[in-house]
């Protein structure tokens, strides 16, 4: 559903906030690229947002996982048992008494419901998610009721993604203007979990100190850092010489030396994103499905994935990333074909030299390099791609459908089809959902909406599958690849537990620092 400047203040302030000095509890250092945008779990679906959220909140359900992917099913967090009313439209969650939130009081089903009405109140981020929930009811002090308008079977999936937290209702004593205390919750967390944020200075590094109501409590590490470093080189030699001990962002050219390092270890497995040239279905001429088709055997993906992410990358038969149901291997992959693209360009009365402009923003470092291999690559047929970078912030443009072309991606929260297949091609989800091709194609909304009711598994996949044939013919977004996820940690650090379906996300409780044998005499 889904989609960085350290200032120099000197290297005493820099152990005085975050590091780890003689005297200060130990800390967990996490590095990262760029910033975090805001810390309301009922505003952001950004990854990149997502590690104080999991550190300070609780969810009603976690994923279990299996060799670092979701399996499919959910476990109790705060919840400690669940069930599906005999009308198939109810969901009834028991929570397990003893969560408390970090200023001492009790989670509790009115907690629940605050928190679930907040998120559909503010109508942003996760509420997407929520849009078949009628209403939330609570049925005892840890009793709470869902009340669906139709039989929705991944529910409890959905409420195991990162943003569906559970926040403390205090947090309405910093309500300013009818905000919902969106201001207060933009900076600050009112969570259940091992972690609270005590400080956040904008640009440099986000502070959380070990919540002591927490039902987990942290096994070594009583803080935790989230700092902000851009500068390739400085990470590594950062992750060298430990001070920090994760960086969330490698590069691929990055592996290779951070792999020969002593003392750092390098993760990378593949990752249920997609990552899509997005037209703009209803602008001409991208709203002729043969100049769409011309682009896509114009576009060399597999060049791309090969020389800029040192294929670092798997190509996507169809809409769907691996390790996803209903991913069908036998669509085959779209030929690079520049002749072909220049006939189908020919064919719907478009001359060679006409203007489109690529609008997107930079959200990694090789962003600016596959703008301009598309650029190159459309030239040799004929297109003249202007490129328009906009500030993440500006992406309402694209939203608001202003825009000719676009990057984009989706991420498979869980392994099902619902999260790519509902949010990027059923056509209610044009505008300020994540539809951001404006594709609309009634045979296949109601193929997607028959499928999200449906609790016979083995009937849903069908339904994906039929429409995922449909939207390959319409061909409404050129799907690139599927990258590769790749993730550095201090090899002193145990416990680290990191999946690439759940980015951001990590479980700082329960990791610790290994005495090395110098630190242990």
């Amino acid at each position: 559903m889904r989609r960085r400047d350290v200032l120099a203040a000197g290297a005493l302030a820099w152990l005085a906030g975050c590091g780890r000095a003689a005297g200060q509890p130990p800390a967990l250092v996490i590095g990262k690229p760029g910033d975090i945008s805001t810390m309301d779990p009922a505003i952001t679906t950004m990854s990149s947002d997502f590690a104080p959220i999991g550190l300070a909140y609780e969810k009603l359900v976690r994923f279990v996982m299996k060799d670092g992917a979701p399996t499919g099913d959910v476990e109790g967090e705060l919840a400690r048992a669940w069930t599906l009313d005999a009308d198939g439209r109810s969901w009834v969650f028991d929570l397990a008494p003893g969560h408390r939130f970090d200023d001492g009081s009790e989670v509790t089903a009115d907690a629940v419901r605050f928190s679930f009405e907040r998120c559909l109140k503010i109508g942003r981020g996760v509420a997407q998610a929520l849009g078949g929930l009628e209403a939330v009811e609570v049925q005892g002090p840890y009793r709470v009721r869902f009340r669906m308008a139709a039989a929705m079977p991944i529910f409890p999936l959905i409420l195991a993604l990162a943003p569906m937290v559970v926040i403390n209702p205090r947090v309405m004593r910093f309500e300013t203007n009818g905000d919902l205390a969106r201001a207060w919750l933009s900076e600050h967390t009112a969570g259940s979990g091992p972690y609270h944020v005590t400080s956040w200075l904008r640009g440099q590094r986000v502070t959380l100190k070990a919540n002591p109501f927490a039902a987990v409590k942290p096994r070594h590490f009583e803080r935790v850092v989230i700092k902000v470093v851009k500068d390739e080189s400085a990470y590594r030699t950062q992750l060298r010489k430990g001070d920090i001990d994760i960086y969330e962002s490698v590069t691929p050219d990055a592996v290779e030396p951070l792999a020969a390092m002593d003392g750092v270890r390098v993760i990378s497995q593949p990752m249920p994103l997609v990552i899509a040239l997005v037209p703009n279905n209803q602008r001409k001429p991208l709203s002729d499905v043969r100049v769409r088709r011309a682009l896509a055997h114009a576009v060399d993906a597999a060049g791309i994935a090969r020389t800029i992410v040192r294929g670092r990358a798997s190509m996507i038969h169809g809409v769907l990333p691996d390790g996803v149901p209903g991913q069908d291997s036998a669509i085959p992959l779209i030929a690079y074909d520049p002749a072909e693209a220049r006939r189908l360009l020919d064919d719907a009365g478009i001359a060679p030299g006409i203007a489109l402009t690529l609008s997107y923003a930079q959200t990694s470092a090789a962003s600016d390099t596959v703008a301009l291999a598309i650029q190159s690559q459309l030239a040799k047929v004929g297109i003249d791609l202007r490129l328009e970078v906009l500030a993440p912030s500006a992406m309402s443009k694209v939203r608001s459908g202003d825009f000719d072309l676009s990057i984009s991606s989706w991420y498979a929260d869980f392994p099902d089809p619902w999260p790519i297949m509902k949010f990027a091609y059923n056509s209610a989800n044009i505008g300020e959902g994540l539809n951001l091709s404006r594709y609309s194609n009634p045979a296949v909304d109601k193929l997607l909406n028959a499928a999200e009711a449906t609790m016979d598994q083995a009937e849903r996949i069908r339904l994906y599958r039929e429409a995922q044939r449909i939207i390959v013919s319409d061909q409404p977004m050129i799907d690139l690849f599927s990258l590769h996820g790749i993730i550095a940690c201090r090899a002193d650090i145990e416990g680290f537990d990191y999946s690439f379906w759940q980015p951001g996300i990590y479980n700082a409780a329960a990791m610790s620092r290994r005495r090395t044998e110098s630190a242990a005499a």
